[in-house]
Parts: structure tokens; sequence; C-alpha cells
């Protein structure tokens, strides 16, 4: 029996620009009501994973900023952070900033992001209402190691670009990978949904062969491929297709509702 399940959640539980559609949200019900822990596990800061948390149910701490944050969203006891070096922070941004890229700047679980002052607004943020604070300096305002970095281009081809670029500047000091078209996420050495999985289930004392992964992007891959059975979405990214035990039906399809009736509640 399948014990822990963890859904990442843009393009997963719901499409982008869309809200977690009731028979997601109902399956997932019946996955709790049945026992069994889920949870979502996504690149997003708590600060722009709360508006959705009413379309959802979980009954396990979350999994944010890649694997970067666990915490308990009844009690927001944090179980796991790793924050971005302050340094590294500041070396990136500054270079993002040149280029005339956006950036968004998670500071923590509880405070306000930060957003470039930019003439497109970051598209993450109009669609979920989080509280920001816009700012011309980002480097200035910066004082502490902020929970994640996330960057934005003007288009799919400027966004390929951009990525290139930071890898060839960062090397070995952190990932930089896909999130959507024009997102671009950087993500420490040692950070991943897959060790954030592991150490979820560890502590809810569930065996690795228990667990289910469900996904549909690059930062999912590694936790597609560390659970006991990784479910790709049908609206996936090639590299999560192919690190995955079993393709869903698109988001659009209720493919994680499909998933979980077939694979949890079935059984």
């Amino acid at each position: 029996m399948y014990r822990l399940i963890v859904c990442d959640l843009d393009g997963t539980l719901r499409a982008f620009g869309d809200q977690v559609r009731a028979a997601v949200r109902d399956t997932m019900q019946a996955v709790v009501d049945a026992g069994a822990w889920i949870t979502i596990g996504t690149g997003r800061g708590l600060q722009t994973l709360k508006p959705h948390l009413s379309t959802v149910v979980v009954n396990a701490p979350l999994i944010c900023c890649n694997g970067g944050l666990i915490l308990d969203p009844s009690t927001h006891e944090v179980l796991c952070v790793r924050p971005t070096p302050l340094a590294l922070a500041h070396e990136v941004i500054q270079l993002v900033l040149e280029r005339h890229w956006g950036t968004m700047i998670y500071l923590d679980d509880m405070e306000t992001l930060l957003l470039q002052s930019s003439s497109e607004p970051g598209f993450e943020l109009r669609r979920d209402g989080a509280t920001v604070r816009r700012v011309d300096d980002p480097v200035a305002e910066l004082v502490r190691p902020p929970h994640k970095v996330y960057f934005y281009t003007q288009s799919p081809q400027n966004t390929s670009e951009a990525a290139e670029l930071l890898k060839q500047h960062i090397g070995e000091r952190a990932r930089i990978v896909a999130a959507g078209s024009r997102g671009l996420e950087m993500i420490l050495p040692g950070v991943s949904k897959a060790r954030a999985m592991a150490r979820l289930a560890q502590r809810l004392c569930v065996a690795r062969e228990e667990t289910i992964a469900v996904g549909d992007a690059d930062n999912d891959v590694e936790m597609l491929q560390w659970a006991g059975l990784g479910i790709a979405m049908g609206n996936a990214m090639p590299a999560a297709r192919a690190a995955a035990d079993w393709i869903a039906p698109t988001v659009d399809e209720d493919g994680v509702a499909v998933a979980l009736q077939r694979f949890v509640l079935d059984r």
C-alpha cells in the first residue's frame, strides 16, 4: 500500500492560471480518509503557495522552495530550511539585473516578497495575488539569506539563453532549472524535492517503497526517480516523462485524481 503521496502544484494539481479542480480535491480527501499521507512538493515559497492551500487537501508537512523548506502548515513549525547564501544571492541577482531580467526573492515563509521594479510585473504574483514589496535595488534591500531566488524573462528564447549564462557563471555552486516557459529557479547543492521527500518519509515512518511522487517539470525529476512510484502528468516536460514509472492523463483531464484512484484508492 502506498502511504505517502507528494504532488507538485503547478501543471500537476492545477493548470497554470486555474484553480485545483473539484475532482482532484475530492480524490485527495478520499486518500486522507483512507489513512494515507498526502502533501504538496513545489518550487513555490509559502507566500505564493498560501492562496492555493484552501483548494487542496493535505495532512502532511509541505515541501516548498524545491525542498529548501519543509514546514507544517497547521503549526508553522519549520522542519528543515536551506536558505541561499547571501553572497551568492547578491552576485546572481546583480548579474540578472544588468541584463534587465526580472527577479523575485522569497525572503521567508512569513514575510513579503521582493520584486524588481520592472515594466512587466512578475506573472506568478499577478496570478496569485501575493503581497509584494517592489524595490529598485534588490541587492541593497536583501540583507539576509533568502529562501529562494527566482528569475523570469520576456520570452522562452530569452529564458534558454539566460539559463545557459547562469549555469556558466554559477558553475557547481547551484543548479539552474526551468520553472515554466519563462522562469528559472536556482537550487543549492543537496537541495531537491527528492531529499525533502525522503526526510518527510523518515519523519512519518514511511518506507520508500510506500511513496508516490507526481509531477510535470524538470524540478520534479529527482523526486519521481526517488519515489517508490513516480508518476508524470500527460502534459509533463520530456525529462519528467522519462523519469516516471507511469504517465497519468494531463492536468486538464484531472490526471492526479486518475492516478490516486488507480494506485491508492482501488488498492
